[in-house]
C-alpha cells in the first residue's frame, strides 16, 4: 500500500532549543518526556478503538483469550535510549506499543496480520489511521504542553 510522504512545518524550533538550552539536561528531559506523552494520547486512543475485537473468546497458545486483548494491549511507551539510532541517538522518544494486556498477561502476537493483513486476510489497520489522523492534534498538544513545562521549569 502507498503511503503519502507529505510533509509538516513546525515554526519556533530555534526559539525552542534556545529555551531547552537553559534548562538542565534532566528538567530538559522531564519537560520533552512529559509533552510527548501527552501528545501521544489521542493516539493510542483512536487506536483502541478502531482495534478489531473478537466476537467470542478463542484459544491463543492454549490459553483462553477474552475479546478485547487487542484493545487493551495498546498503549504509550517510553522508547529506551539503547533503541535510539540515527536522528533520535540525542533526544527523547515514546512510542505506541503493543505488549502484554492490563487484564489478560499475553502478548497478542497477531496484531500486525490485523493491521497490514495477509495473503488470506484484508488488512484492518487501527495503528496508522491513529496516527495519520491525529498528527495536528499531536503538534498542537505537545507544543502547548512544552511551553507550560519550560515555563514551569525556567519560573
Amino acid at each position: 500500500m502507498a503511503r503519502d510522504s507529505g510533509s509538516i512545518g513546525v515554526q519556533g524550533l530555534r526559539e525552542l532549543e534556545e529555551k531547552l538550552e537553559g534548562l538542565t539536561n534532566e528538567l530538559a528531559g522531564k519537560a520533552l518526556y512529559s509533552a510527548l506523552n501527552v501528545a501521544l494520547t489521542p493516539v493510542v486512543k483512536e487506536a483502541k478503538q478502531g482495534a478489531l475485537v473478537a466476537s467470542e473468546p478463542h484459544k491463543m497458545g492454549g490459553v483462553t483469550v477474552q475479546p478485547g486483548l487487542l484493545a487493551d494491549s495498546i498503549r504509550k511507551k517510553r522508547v529506551p535510549k539503547r533503541e535510539m539510532t540515527g536522528e533520535l541517538a540525542q533526544g527523547a522518544a515514546v512510542g505506541v506499543y503493543i505488549g502484554k494486556g492490563r487484564r489478560q498477561k499475553l502478548y497478542p502476537r497477531y496484531w500486525h496480520f490485523i493491521e497490514n493483513g495477509t495473503s488470506k486476510m484484508a488488512a484492518t489497520p487501527f495503528l496508522r489511521p491513529a496516527f495519520d489522523n491525529n498528527i495536528n492534534v499531536m503538534i498542537a498538544k505537545f507544543s502547548e504542553k512544552l511551553a507550560k513545562n519550560i515555563d514551569k521549569y525556567t519560573e
